[in-house]
């Protein structure tokens, strides 16, 4: 009897384990929801006359949803579980594009699908992250980190080239791009609903206190906190405002090209995060401190970009700025992992992914500038502080031998 329930056990382990694709198609559906309306600020610039700054806040505005959303989930999926988080998250995130698709003449409805699908992605990223930790459980340490980080990287690649070609060729561009999301969601719904996991969630809660002393300890505020906004603070500055800066390019689909561009940035980001799978999982801090220096430079050539245009410019800073992106997210992500015991890791993950979203108020802050001066002299300060804290960051390693502590 007792052979017989430890065969049960087994067989149940192997087929909770295996399906961790099923998990990161909806992580890249809820990410190509979020990112589907990156190229779309120049259909609303030109085919509705809303300002710059009128679409780039639309852009940012999701984050109101995100924010509370990831930190809400983490506490819930202690309690409920991490597959409800992901049941509402495919909700919500089916009702943001919803939403997106009846706003062609509402700006309102524009708003308000943007942060329902900020609350969406919210409900996936750290529940997500965390649910793939346990389904990657007996592989390399860190493997549930790279993999969640990886598929929603894709979902952020493949909602914006997806949508720009949708919008530049295909008729009826403000709905179609948009429906096109609601199929390949309703599809991700179907692949996890089901999905079973091996923690229940039936744990305690763990206390506001006992998470804030964790991602206060040393290692979270040097390796994390300092970098963290740069993940999509450089990605954004490629895709959401160096188009604007270079301004439009004659013969080119401007918004396939925009579309294109948001892809080329975190599609170079998807195929370097693999190959830095070895090397994150022995030196988190290094791996974070390399992006750190490409951000730095990336953010100088758009600097660059941003004094004499030319259309070369925009394949250049999106493969290094994705190279960053991948880089310190990476980083980031296998630091918070290795560091984290299960219990605090879906909490700790979404402090992070609090973070890592500050950097999408980049372009709404660089187009507010851009009316009392020159967007360059934004782009250089950016690539100041970059070169900062990558010499902060080098420093600290030199006189802290090792990094942080292997364990939290």
């Amino acid at each position: 009897m007792r052979g017989s329930t430890s065969t049960a056990t087994s067989d149940e382990v192997t087929r909770v384990a295996q399906p961790w694709h099923r998990l990161a198609a909806a992580l890249v559906a809820a990410g190509w929801g979020a990112n589907q309306f990156a190229p779309m600020l120049l259909v609303y610039r030109a085919e509705r006359g809303l300002t710059e700054q009128a679409v780039t806040g639309m852009f940012a505005v999701y984050v109101a949803g995100l924010v509370p959303a990831l930190l809400v989930a983490a506490w819930w999926s202690q309690h409920h579980g991490k597959r409800p988080m992901l049941r509402i998250s495919t909700v919500l995130m089916l009702l943001g594009s919803l939403l997106l698709l009846a706003g062609a003449d509402a700006p309102w409805l524009l708003a308000a699908g943007r942060v329902v699908g900020g609350v969406g992605i919210g409900f996936a990223m750290g529940p997500g992250t965390a649910w793939m930790k346990e389904l990657s459980a007996g592989e390399v340490p860190g493997t549930g980190a790279r993999r969640a980080a990886l598929a929603l990287t894709g979902g952020f690649a493949l909602g914006p080239l997806a949508a720009g070609i949708a919008a530049q060729w295909l008729p009826a561009p403000l709905h179609l791009t948009y429906a096109l999301h609601l199929v390949v969601q309703a599809v991700a719904t179907v692949l996890v609903w089901n999905l079973p996991e091996l923690d229940r969630g039936d744990h305690p809660t763990p206390s506001v206190g006992r998470v804030v002393r964790h991602v206060t300890q040393g290692w979270f505020l040097r390796a994390v906190l300092l970098t963290a906004p740069w993940v999509f603070g450089c990605a954004s500055v490629s895709f959401a405002v160096m188009p604007s800066v270079i301004g439009p390019l004659p013969g080119l689909p401007r918004i396939a090209a925009a579309g294109a561009l948001a892809g080329l940035t975190l599609g170079t980001s998807v195929l370097l995060q693999p190959s830095m799978k070895r090397w994150a999982t022995s030196h988190p801090g290094r791996v974070t401190a390399l992006g750190m220096g490409v951000t730095a430079l990336g953010m100088g050539l758009a600097t660059a970009a941003a004094l004499r245009p030319a259309w070369w410019w925009l394949p250049l800073i999106a493969v290094v700025l994705g190279s960053a992106h991948g880089l310190v997210l990476v980083g980031c992500m296998t630091t918070v992992e290795l560091n984290t015991p299960q219990e605090l890791m879906a909490a700790t993950t979404a402090v992070t992914y609090c973070l890592t979203y500050i950097g999408f108020l980049s372009p709404y802050v660089i187009a507010v500038l851009s009316l009392v001066g020159p967007a360059w002299i934004a782009l250089a300060a950016g690539a100041g502080i970059a070169a900062v804290t990558t010499a902060w960051l080098a420093a600290q390693r030199l006189t802290a031998a090792g990094g942080p502590p292997a364990t939290a």
